[in-house]
């Protein structure tokens, strides 16, 4: 069965990194697990071999008739479903989320489940490399920017190792990555308005070689600089996680418009 540029499809085959994949993820009975995008069951396999029963979400009709050849309906769950349109409340139930996410969708769908305040389900999905550096870029790094605040600020992120491109059929045109998020339980330093805070990173990082200052022009002004004890002339990609926080929480806290 050929892979399909449409759902951006790259089956992982190589044997090595399959076994990886699954020492990280550590399926235990009692796991509930989803996984998105199983394609033709490499993962899904050796982890049945672990746990009695899986989910997966699986666009392809093609792969679902793989899948249901090859295991028993009574360890697959299969749900023929675009990802990005499925109900919220369905990702609330799972312990564990895991994917060979296709490229093109990859961020989209870890915003998505991001914004499931309510889950706190680990992430372990296989994204390209470029993606995986932005998702754990630390401050003052070139990769770090509105992805790295965003997911950093619910999760503690990890690239867990690379993957080269002849681990997959077909082999894409670009190195791969592991990567784990685990959602964070926050005791302090909580963002008031979870809107204001996306807004405000992206007015940040609008022009990344700008300074703070001018970014929010006619926003923020240098006595507000003053009072978060930030300076107007750094570059958002030198603010750490927490100034991001306390920013949001002095716009917020003062009432202060702006528009993005």
């Amino acid at each position: 069965m050929k892979a399909k540029k449409k759902f951006g499809q790259n089956f992982l085959v190589d044997r090595y990194f399959i076994s990886q994949i699954i020492k990280e993820i550590n399926p235990k009975i009692g796991d509930n697990i989803l996984e998105i995008g199983p394609g033709k069951g490499a993962i899904t396999d050796p982890i049945l071999k672990k746990i009695n029963h899986i989910s997966v979400v699986e666009i392809d009709p093609d792969m679902i008739k793989i899948l249901k050849n090859k295991i028993s309906p009574i360890n697959i769950s299969i749900l023929a479903e675009d990802i990005l349109n499925m109900n919220n409340e369905f990702f609330e139930k799972f312990n564990k989320i895991i994917g060979n996410l296709p490229y093109y969708i990859a961020t989209e769908i870890i915003l998505k489940l991001t914004k499931i305040y309510s889950s706190s389900s680990e992430l372990y999905f296989m994204v390209q490399k470029e993606v995986a550096e932005r998702i754990t870029a630390k401050p003052s790094n070139k990769s770090f920017g509105r992805l790295s605040v965003i997911l950093q600020y619910y999760f503690d992120t990890e690239l867990l190792f690379e993957l080269p491109p002849v681990a997959f059929s077909p082999q894409p045109k670009i190195t791969s990555a592991f990567i784990r998020l685990i959602r964070k339980t926050r005791v302090s330093s909580k963002v008031i308005d979870k809107d204001s805070f996306e807004q405000i990173i992206k007015i940040a990082f609008s022009q990344k070689r700008k300074t703070i200052k001018n970014n929010f022009k006619n926003i923020l002004f240098d006595k507000d600089f003053l009072n978060l004890e930030i300076s107007p002339t750094t570059r958002a990609e030198t603010l750490t996680i927490e100034q991001f926080i306390r920013l949001e929480n002095y716009v917020t806290q003062n009432n202060i418009n702006f528009n993005c």
